[in-house]
């Protein structure tokens, strides 16, 4: 018998692929295995231009999770299918339709669906800022995201991005303050961290591996080095870009910043914050990621190194 059971895949379809973790993903397949028909997914009209550009040889296509019939367009004839969603989707009917529509077709050997919870958090312990009827909290969704594939007894990999995307400081907003003012605005929390870029990386050789263990399995991603608070984080800048970035953790700087950004949101993610400081203790380096990558993850001192320019000028 052999000792790796799961197929090759000949086909992969990757949602979010105009994102920081999906474009990832789709890159990778692409450059090692330009054999494997490649079909990515845009929710917006207007990325896909830009992703055929990017991707000459793949199949690009327009789908929504909200939007059947474009669904079971998307997954027609996929054996490998990597999911991930914007943050704040309603995920129940989102999944719902992504869910029946793989199970309708039925050709899924492997899916990978990327998810952002505290491992074996009690769904109890979410306040109730974050727990209202209807709450799009990543806590709340992400806990329904698990339930409904578990459920659906589909071929179903968790990869659990256990950590803070070192890119944050850029897709946030974190960089005009460290620009203008040598401030890292941001709440205090301890954090692993991880390069999105390899998170995407991780997923694609998973499609592509022919080990089948990974089925089923829910693995919480980080870089295996880094475990930070913020406050170290303000050290560690100074230290790379030769400057002194104090950090300010303050409620009143985190709104005065960010509510002209988020809006309604700022609410929340101040309390989703609070809610992990609570829980930090539940954070462990562990060296997944470099083993699937077969090499020593991006560290946040090199990530700072290489995108100084842009987060400091």
């Amino acid at each position: 018998m052999a000792y790796n059971r799961k197929p090759i895949l000949k086909t992969m379809l990757i949602f979010g692929a105009g994102g920081h973790i999906g474009g990832a993903a789709a890159s990778y397949i692409a450059r090692v295995a330009p054999e494997v028909r490649l079909r990515l997914v845009s929710h917006s009209e207007a990325k896909i231009g830009l992703l055929q550009a990017q991707f000459p040889n793949a199949e690009v296509i327009q789908a929504d999770y909200f939007d059947r019939d474009s669904l079971g367009r998307a997954v027609a004839g996929m054996e490998g299918v990597f999911v991930i969603c914007p943050s704040g989707t309603d995920e129940r009917p989102a999944m719902t339709n992504l869910i029946d529509a793989l199970k309708a077709e039925g050709t899924a050997v492997h899916v990978i669906r990327q998810v952002g919870v505290q491992p074996e958090a009690n769904p109890r312990r979410i306040p109730a800022s974050l727990n209202q009827p209807g709450s799009r909290s990543l806590p709340v969704q992400h806990a329904i995201v698990k339930q409904m594939f578990d459920e659906s007894e589909l071929p179903v990999t968790y990869l659990n991005c256990g950590a803070t995307f070192m890119d944050n400081f850029t897709v946030l907003g974190m960089a005009k303050n460290l620009k203008e003012n040598r401030r890292l605005i941001w709440p205090e929390r301890l954090i692993p961290w991880i390069d999105p870029r390899e998170v995407g990386e991780v997923a694609a050789r998973l499609l592509l591996s022919d080990n089948h263990r990974h089925i089923g399995q829910f693995h919480t991603l980080n870089n295996g080095h880094d475990l930070m608070r913020f406050a170290e984080v303000a050290e560690l800048m100074s230290d790379v870009f030769g400057v002194t970035i104090t950090h300010d953790a303050s409620r009143e700087a985190f709104f005065q910043t960010y509510e002209p950004i988020f809006g309604a949101r700022a609410q929340m993610l101040w309390d989703f914050f609070q809610y992990e400081q609570d829980n930090e203790v539940v954070w462990a380096r562990n060296d997944f990621v470099e083993r699937v990558l077969e090499r020593k993850p991006m560290t946040l001192r090199e990530w700072l190194v290489e995108h100084r320019d842009e987060l400091i000028g």
